[in-house]
């Protein structure tokens, strides 16, 4: 047999030029959806039994960090205690004061389906009519739809829904029952980020006695910092947050209601059962409280 004819040198300098890059395409696109906790990774028929068999306060992460929710459920039989002891909202030309302790109570159902207790807990509202009461609780509900789909570059998709009662309300911060309905999305970007984000419709009382429906936005951008146990994150929201955490208005206003916020803040995963975060942020129009500061902690089980 007549020994094989050497390749060309143009042919094998292209043919390493295209393994090379091949390589890197593989590396880069690694890279680009690369996620801060790799959530829809987790529940891949290869890993999900892992996901299911212990706590992971890091997936999917505390909703009551930031102003959206993920689109994230628990797993089937797993439990998260979210409490933020201080939650400080500054005044604004259509609210007073207030000071909550909230509380989110959540459980997997399903892998796909958790259910959830909101509740902004003991409340101070200063203004003329300043008090301490209770705050009223929420009926909340989160299905997972999606996974995110990297090949198609497709966030992973969640839809929540809850229902504010007026059980257990005081009177100064019972604003009714108002429903709500959201479409959470998660997309891992470029350089570690996970953007989240909210798109909905909340049903709030503008003024005393007229509730109105209005379109809400949420947003959150996090990279880690120094390792995976340590994240930093901007965040912000359009007219509500995604659960019914903001003051109610307590005097009429004639101009536009729209309130928005901006701010940062910062999480740390102390161990896979134990996460504490610190945010502040600034509204930036007339109706939105000056100042939002919390301080929070979230256990799993």
């Amino acid at each position: 047999m007549p020994p094989p004819r050497p390749i060309p040198e143009p042919q094998a300098a292209y043919q390493q030029f295209r393994a090379y890059g091949t390589e890197r395409a593989i590396d880069v696109a690694e890279a680009f959806f690369k996620g801060r906790y790799n959530r829809s990774r987790a529940r891949l028929p290869e890993n999900v039994e892992k996901w299911r068999s212990r706590p992971d306060i890091g997936n999917p992460g505390p909703d009551l960090a930031n102003f959206p929710n993920s689109a994230f459920t628990l797993p089937s039989g797993r439990a998260y205690v979210e409490f933020v002891p201080f939650t400080y909202y500054g005044t604004s030309q259509s609210s007073p004061a207030q000071y909550n302790t909230e509380f989110l109570l959540r459980y997997g159902l399903t892998d796909d389906i958790e259910l959830r207790l909101f509740g902004n807990g003991v409340a101070w509202q200063g203004g003329s009519n300043s008090g301490w009461g209770f705050s009223p609780i929420a009926f909340d509900t989160k299905i997972n739809v999606w996974l995110e789909k990297p090949d198609y570059f497709l966030p992973a998709l969640g839809i929540e829904a809850y229902i504010q009662t007026q059980w257990l309300g005081s009177a100064p911060f019972d604003s009714g029952t108002q429903p709500s309905i959201s479409f959470n999305f998660d997309q891992s970007l470029p350089f570690d980020i996970d953007l989240e984000y909210n798109l909905g419709a909340t049903r709030t009382q503008q003024t005393p006695g007229q509730n109105e429906w209005e379109f809400v936005f949420q947003w959150a951008l996090q990279r880690d910092l120094f390792d995976k146990d340590f994240a930093a994150f901007i965040h912000g929201y359009y007219n509500a947050t995604t659960l019914p955490r903001l003051p109610s208005s307590q005097a009429p206003v004639t101009n536009d209601l729209t309130q928005d916020a901006v701010g940062a803040g910062l999480i740390w995963t102390v161990n896979s059962r134990f996460a504490m975060w610190a945010q502040s942020a600034a509204g930036t129009t007339r109706n939105s409280p000056s100042l939002i500061g919390s301080l929070g902690l979230a256990l799993a089980f």
